[in-house]
Order: C-alpha cells, then sequence, then structure tokens
C-alpha cells in the first residue's frame, strides 16, 4: 500500500484542527495513530492484518516528529514483532496538513 495518511473519508485529517479564525493546529501524535489505523483497515480489507507487514516506509515532514511516530509504531506492534521500517524526512506531503505518511508492503497469507 502506498499514500496511507490520516486523512478520513470525507478527505478531512485526523490531527488537524482548524479553527474558525483559520489557524490550523496540527498533532503529530494523532496523525501517527490514525496513520496506523488506517494501515490496518487496508489490510483487514484484504484479509491481513498488521502481522502481515514485512516492510514500512514512513516520510516525516519534520524529523522533530520521530518521537510521536516512534511511540505510535511502538503502541502498533504492543506484544508482536514489527516489520523492517525506515523514516525518512521530506519537504512536503501532498496535503498541507499532512505530517506523516506510510508506504508498507505485506505478505499474502497461503490460500488468499
Amino acid at each position: 500500500m502506498s499514500g496511507t495518511s490520516a486523512r478520513r473519508f470525507d478527505d478531512t485529517v485526523e490531527g488537524a484542527d482548524v479553527r474558525d479564525d483559520g489557524t490550523v493546529r496540527l498533532d503529530p501524535a494523532v496523525q501517527s495513530r490514525a496513520v496506523l489505523a488506517n494501515v490496518e483497515r487496508i489490510l483487514a480489507d484484504h484479509g491481513l492484518d498488521r502481522g502481515d507487514l514485512v516492510d514500512a516506509t514512513a516520510f516525516l515532514v519534520d524529523m522533530g516528529h520521530f518521537d510521536a511516530w516512534n511511540e505510535a509504531w511502538a503502541e502498533f506492534f504492543t506484544g508482536r514483532e514489527a516489520p523492517a521500517r525506515t523514516t525518512v524526512a521530506v519537504r512536503a506531503l501532498p496535503h498541507p496538513h499532512l505530517l506523516v505518511e506510510v508506504k508498507a508492503t505485506a505478505r499474502q497469507r497461503n490460500g488468499g
């Protein structure tokens, strides 16, 4: 899967609070957890789960958000073996409210 972010079905971004005055507050911890929840939903849509992930690349617009990303990652894989992972900084993502995006590879189970 590629381009998985904290976008919701209505195209808003979880962890992006747009206030009445137009200011925006972005929360990297909320977005990190939302990205991983979206990864899990996509896996489930294909009869897979997080244990089937074999590799993931995270793209952060600010390496200062790595701790928030890393904490969400550790929570997501509590009690499970995590897949190989790479985290890189990027200048921007396709929407100005996005702080993190994930590209991941999962293995197809036998018979699936």
